[in-house]
Formats: C-alpha cells, sequence, structure tokens
C-alpha cells in the first residue's frame, strides 16, 4: 500500500479495526483522536462529524457494515465489542443498529472535511482480501487535478516528510509553496 503515493489505502477488518494503511491515509485522519476503528470515529470521536461532511452517509453504511459482520460471525468477541462501545456512546449508533440493515462496502463518493486542507470529494472502492476472510482493502481516489487531489499531494508531502520538518512548517505554507 505504501507503493500508491498519491492514494489513501487502508484494509479494515470485520468489526471495522483499521488493520494497515499507508501514510497517505494516516494523514488523512490526523485530525481523530485514534485511527483505529471506523465505528468508533463516525460514532464516538468527535472529529467524525466534522470530518464526514454528509454523516448520515458515512453513519449508516458503517452499521449495517458491522451487522454484515455479525450475520457472518455472530459469537465474534471482537464485533460484540465494537457495537457496544458505539450503542452505549451514541443514540444515534443504538438507532441504526436496530434497523438490522446489512451492507458490505462497495463503492460510492464521499465529502470529507480534513482540518487542515479542507473539502474533499472523494470516490472509494473496497475490495475483498481474499487470503483474509472479512478483511477489505479501502482505496480512496481523488479526481485528476482536482482540488482533492492537490490536497492529498499537500497531504503526501507533509505524511512523508520528517517529524521535525512537519512541526517547523505549517500545511498552509506548504501548500503555497508546493504550487
Amino acid at each position: 500500500m505504501d507503493g500508491w503515493e498519491h492514494t489513501p489505502a487502508f484494509v479494515v477488518g470485520p468489526a471495522l479495526d483499521i488493520m494497515a494503511g499507508n501514510c497517505l491515509t494516516t494523514a488523512l485522519h490526523s485530525g481523530f483522536d485514534r485511527f483505529d476503528n471506523l465505528a468508533r470515529m463516525v460514532f464516538v470521536d468527535p472529529a467524525g462529524r466534522e470530518f464526514y461532511q454528509e454523516w448520515e452517509r458515512a453513519a449508516h453504511p458503517c452499521v449495517a457494515e458491522i451487522r454484515a459482520a455479525y450475520g457472518h460471525d455472530p459469537d465474534s468477541a471482537r464485533i460484540a465489542e465494537v457495537v457496544a462501545e458505539p450503542s452505549a456512546q451514541s443514540e444515534e449508533f443504538a438507532g441504526i443498529w436496530q434497523m438490522h440493515d446489512v451492507k458490505s462496502k462497495s463503492q460510492e463518493g464521499k465529502h470529507l472535511k480534513h482540518p487542515q486542507v479542507g473539502d474533499l470529494h472523494i470516490n472509494f472502492a473496497a475490495f475483498t482480501v481474499n487470503g483474509a476472510p472479512h478483511q477489505q482493502l479501502v482505496v480512496y481516489q481523488a479526481e485528476p487535478a482536482s482540488p482533492t487531489a492537490a490536497a492529498f499531494e499537500t497531504l503526501r508531502a507533509v505524511a512523508t516528510r520528517p517529524k521535525q520538518a512537519q512541526a517547523a512548517v505549517p500545511v498552509a505554507d506548504l501548500a503555497v509553496n508546493e504550487q
């Protein structure tokens, strides 16, 4: 995945745990307290409502994805744990969970807002990882030569700079200097 320098890519497990991701994915999700589980990020982390500009379009599929995993493995302690946390902390999660919608990730567009580079309009596709049951590779893409593609390049530049250099150059200045 690190070979995909211009595209955020990450692998999620059945309970929507982030199993692996490239550096652009980490930079993209840098506004969250933790980049560890999509359900927690959408429903529990305060950054979720700001990051996912069409929050309900992120929330409903997130729960439906966990519901699909639950259908495959209703005895999974990890899935039960992931369902318990947002159920206790988010009335929205509990309500959507009770709808019993089931749907796996496939492909669609999303409107995101990164705290440093602003609005991002991405398309994503999710691919089944054949060698790892119920894991998916998720790839975000920007239209070529779009503002989102430029924002990805800014995030990539920040993500690949040594930590000391990142602190010395504000992202806004980096975007101006690299154009």
